[in-house]
């Protein structure tokens, strides 16, 4: 696959998350940034190569490059079996949009959060896009990935307390529900399809946002993430 752009490709680099064929550069482009890559690869051995802009542009799937591709292989990914319950984390169940996928993981990585938990699927697609629009937070994270969703959910109530943020007649409200300080799980889902009915199952808790408005409707995977880990991190935890 081809990455693009500066901090896709600088996390890539640092990250070690996947294997690196070689990367091409603006030969007529010098930057800070660049430079900094230009040293990475080496110390990295990885092949880097001073191109025309032409022939970025020929590789590359927009314009937002800035004078810098890479290309790679997928990235690695850690089971479940590598979850020791020390901290809290979040699983994303069913979002579907590698953008939001990205903005999610960028919010995760800002706010302290370093393993993320994601259902089965085939990634590999939209990797590209997911490493970019999470300003490079993709390749920063452990990510693990469940092979059965429920059956691992299962598991994994002997480790962490699992919360799931949806709007029902048993959710809390995330603003005055009082948070056990053991682990916790945090499961997020997206807009079309949310949580799985058998994961709600099995959840301790149901969370949901209580609004200062009349507004019914649910707020986007992302936002409902970006609000969950403000009041997170307001708390302390």
């Amino acid at each position: 696959m081809i990455i693009e752009g500066a901090i896709s490709v600088k996390s890539a680099l640092e990250n070690e998350r996947r294997k690196i064929n070689y990367v091409l550069m603006d030969a007529k482009k010098k930057t800070r940034d660049f430079r900094y890559i230009e040293n990475l690869a080496k110390e990295k051995g990885v092949t880097l190569k001073h191109v025309r802009r032409e022939k970025i542009d020929e590789l590359a799937s927009g314009k937002t490059h800035g004078g810098l591709i890479a290309e790679c292989e997928t990235r690695s990914y850690q089971n479940f079996k590598s979850l020791d319950a020390k901290s809290d984390v979040f699983m994303l169940d069913g979002i579907e949009d590698p953008f939001n996928l990205g903005y999610m993981m960028r919010t995760l990585y800002a706010f302290g959060y370093r393993l993320l938990i994601l259902p089965k699927r085939d990634y590999s697609k939209m990797e590209a896009t997911i490493l970019k629009s999470s300003a490079g937070a993709f390749d920063k994270l452990d990510i693990v990935i469940l092979n059965d969703s429920f059956k691992n959910l299962v598991t994994l109530k002997n480790q962490y307390k699992l919360m799931a943020l949806a709007r029902s007649a048993r959710a809390k409200n995330i603003f005055s529900y009082v948070y056990p300080k053991s682990p916790k799980l945090f499961i997020i889902g997206g807009e079309k399809r949310g949580i799985e009915k058998n994961i709600l199952k099995i959840v301790d808790e149901e969370l949901y946002i209580e609004y200062p408005s009349d507004f019914k409707n649910a707020l986007n995977a992302a936002s409902a993430l970006d609000v969950m880990v403000t009041v997170l991190k307001m708390r302390g935890l």
